[in-house]
């Protein structure tokens, strides 16, 4: 009598697995969330509805909504500090275009600036979030003093006083009209170098400047075009008709 293999069946049978997902995409979707939500609208649900896994799945590996928030604000203040130190230092005022350049290209979007003002301050009321935010200031801080001159007031108060500009030209950019932010900082940077009296080359461009802000070489090829050699040609035809 053949062996019934009804429950081997069963048991090969495939079964619905959770799918493979890094922690890496789990913090590319948290930074996707923490854009659109704000860090104090961020929840696990969001996240896990963006990565495609249950929340349970997110739960077993960030016990809770805080934790996942302050791991992903961290690896964000630690990139940061990566690039603002990379960045070009000579001594002067073309180290600190660079750096007004740089801070220009990772501002976002005019309309988020207001909320990231107000995230910042709420985040400066938690423990965690207040160390993770120092942290950043610091990198921005070092890299401002890497290339600060000495001045009269002194390096340590010239680069706070640097750092004041470039958050009250944040704040300024959000009400003007100009809608790129490197173009600006760097312009009103210049302003404030030729103010506190710190040289910088002026027919060099930094580093993050975007290329789109470069005056573009069109009007001049277009100069060339609009004159035609054949203007000549009448006095040309006018002499044979003459003979």
């Amino acid at each position: 009598m053949p062996a019934d293999n009804s429950h081997l069946q069963e048991i090969d049978a495939p079964m619905a697995r959770t799918p493979t997902v890094s922690d890496e995409e789990i913090f590319a979707a948290s930074r996707k969330v923490m854009a659109r939500r704000g860090v104090h609208g961020f929840t696990l649900t969001d996240v896990a509805a963006e990565v495609g896994l249950s929340r349970a799945a997110i739960i077993l590996r960030f016990k809770s909504t805080h934790e996942l928030k302050v791991r992903l604000m961290t690896r964000m203040a630690e990139q940061f500090a990566q690039l603002v130190g990379s960045l070009p230092h000579p001594p002067g005022g073309d180290g600190l275009l660079e750096v007004a350049a740089f801070i220009g290209r990772h501002l976002g979007n005019r309309k988020s600036l207001p909320s990231f003002f107000a995230t910042y301050s709420a985040n400066m009321e938690e423990r965690e979030l207040a160390a993770i935010e120092k942290m950043r200031g610091a990198a921005l801080r070092n890299a401002i003093l890497r290339v600060m001159p000495d001045t009269c007031i002194g390096r340590e108060a010239a680069a706070a006083a640097f750092s004041a500009h470039l958050t009250g030209t944040i704040m300024s950019w959000v009400g003007e009209d100009d809608p790129d932010a490197v173009a600006y900082l760097v312009q009103k940077t210049r302003d404030w170098l030729r103010l506190a009296g710190i040289p910088f080359n002026t027919s060099s461009q930094p580093a993050n400047l975007r290329p789109e802000s470069k005056p573009a070489p069109k009007p001049a090829r277009g100069k060339a075009k609009s004159t035609p050699p054949a203007k000549r040609k009448p006095p040309a035809r006018s002499r044979k008709i003459a003979k």
